[in-house]
């Protein structure tokens, strides 16, 4: 396999991405905490018959971490740019965690530009699933709930917490989600560290959280007039399971998934394999013409 990683400046950030392979373009977008090494076993599994794009988003990886621009329709412009930087059409979008809600807006508003999207263990960022989420219940607290989502909201408080202690709070992330925490690796887990604990590392990777409302009133035009773009939905076993598909059918015009087994919540490092065979058959299945815009 054949990758370059490259660096260049669109839409007023320097972002840094790996592409690799030939075929039909996929881009893989991760989420929190991760980069765009958390695709490193996907990604040359693809690239066999695909171009494959692998960003690091604005306040992740190699990427610029400025002080603003973490909402959704921010990071798709970003992302949206970085396409023409490389002459790319429409393409697949497989996108995990906090960088599937972003590649939900970028579906439902420029569906001519997304074939298909695959949706990774992930809730949707409407008032109705927040305010699931987000109960004072001992279903809602279970290992602390999304705790960290509020706590980014308090100015500073984050960056007090979590500094000189960065490796011990990733750690945390993958010892509590992942069904099997050694399938992360070493050198992987490394990579990753080396980023968020480096100058703005854990402001950037929580800007996406400190933007959740603005993201949030750009998704909910969605329940009422639906993304048309096609959507597979996947969650972990030990993670959100099935509900990641039922919570995507209020705002997804089509969606299908399900569960992936021996799974939390990083499908990607967790369950590469399975990920790319489900992948592979859902695009073999799907229309391959991008839709117009209503």
């Amino acid at each position: 396999m054949i990758s370059t990683q490259e660096t260049t400046s669109v839409n007023g950030v320097r972002l840094h991405y790996t592409v690799a392979g030939q075929g039909d373009p996929v881009l893989l977008w991760h989420g929190f905490p991760g980069t765009s090494q958390s695709w490193h076993k996907v990604l040359p599994l693809l690239a066999q018959t695909h171009t494959v794009i692998v960003p690091d988003m604005r306040g992740f990886g190699d990427s610029d971490k400025p002080a603003q621009g973490y909402d959704a329709r921010t990071l798709v412009a970003d992302f949206r740019a970085l396409l023409r930087h490389l002459g790319v059409g429409p393409l697949h979008i497989v996108a995990h965690d906090m960088g599937a809600p972003a590649a939900l807006v970028w579906a439902g508003e420029h569906p001519e530009e997304v074939r298909t999207l695959a949706y990774l263990d992930e809730p949707i960022i409407t008032g109705e699933c927040l305010g699931r989420l987000m109960q004072f219940t001992p279903q809602g607290t279970v290992r602390g709930g999304l705790w960290w989502w509020p706590l980014a909201l308090a100015p500073g408080l984050a960056e007090m917490l979590f500094s000189g202690h960065e490796r011990e709070v990733l750690s945390w992330f993958y010892e509590n989600f992942c069904a099997n925490p050694s399938a992360i690796g070493q050198d992987a887990f490394d990579e990753t560290m080396r980023t968020f604990a480096a100058p703005g590392g854990v402001s950037g990777v929580l800007g996406v959280y400190r933007a959740i409302f603005d993201t949030q009133s750009q998704t909910e035009p969605f329940v009422r007039d639906k993304v048309r773009v096609p959507v597979l939905a996947l969650g972990g076993d030990k993670s959100f399971g099935d509900k990641t598909r039922e919570l995507l059918t209020t705002v997804v015009e089509n969606v299908q998934g399900g569960v992936v087994q021996n799974c939390g919540h990083f499908i990607p490092e967790e369950q590469p394999d399975e990920l790319v065979r489900l992948l592979l058959e859902f695009w073999s299945e799907t229309a391959p013409q991008p839709l117009a815009r209503r």
